[in-house]
């Protein structure tokens, strides 16, 4: 390999690193998400909001095995795991780009539909459905649909769960009207992640391209190195 390459590999190296840590992020960022959710996932609906944290989870997966491939290919100067490598990462790169597109496309119905959620869980919220208020009020620490005057407009008691725990036999009004509304606190969650999703998602497919792009050059390089 000329000098050129053996630069170029490196940075292949360097930008592989740093998509392992990109990889390793975007799974805690999913893993977060999923564990924000985790008190709801007995609630019906659940599934419909628990599918694009598993997405991101999978996407994160995904890159960290990749990357770690590219690492492998770069340092071992292997034309064959190079190729696989470029292959792989623009397959990424247009699946990520899927995956940002839909969320700007999508993100003000996905909102819409996680507002209807909580509205759902609202005229839900029996024994027979298991109370799921009171597993968005634990997860998010909030109170009612809108604000714990939903509860006293409606003739009940405000739950426990307004407290952050179900073990106190009452919630008292010093703590439960310091709690902002469930809904303002559950679509206001989704709409910081999907914020994420959407320009860091963008930053990334970029410079994946890039990443391809050199990769696809830097395996004709080692293909050229090694013949005769």
């Amino acid at each position: 390999m000329n000098f050129f390459a053996s630069i170029v590999k490196y940075l292949i190296y360097i930008a592989n690193i740093v998509f392992l840590v990109c990889g390793v992020l975007i799974i805690v960022l999913g893993s977060f998400m999923v564990g924000n959710l985790g008190d709801i996932s007995s609630f019906d609906e659940a599934i419909n909001v628990e599918t694009l944290p598993i997405l991101i989870i999978i996407l994160g997966c995904i890159i960290f095995v990749i990357s770690f491939v590219g690492c492998c290919g770069a340092i071992r100067e292997n034309s064959c795991l190079m190729t696989t490598y470029a292959v792989f990462m623009f397959i990424l790169t247009v699946l990520q780009v899927v995956l940002v597109v839909w969320v700007f496309i999508k993100r003000d119905e996905f909102l819409k539909t996680m507002t209807d959620l909580v509205s759902t869980a609202w005229d839900e919220n029996d024994s027979a459905k298991g109370f799921p208020m009171d597993a968005l009020q634990l997860s998010f620490k909030c109170c009612g649909k809108t604000s714990y005057n939903d509860y006293i407009a409606a003739g009940k008691d405000v739950p426990v769960s307004c407290c952050g725990s179900l073990d106190a036999k009452v919630c008292t009004a010093d703590v439960y009207q310091t709690k902002p509304g469930c809904t303002a606190e559950f679509v206001g969650f989704w709409q910081t992640n999907t914020n994420i999703i959407r320009f860091a998602g963008i930053a990334v497919a970029a410079i994946e391209l890039a990443v391809f792009t050199i990769a696809c050059c830097l395996a004709s390089s080692m293909r050229r190195s090694r013949r005769p």
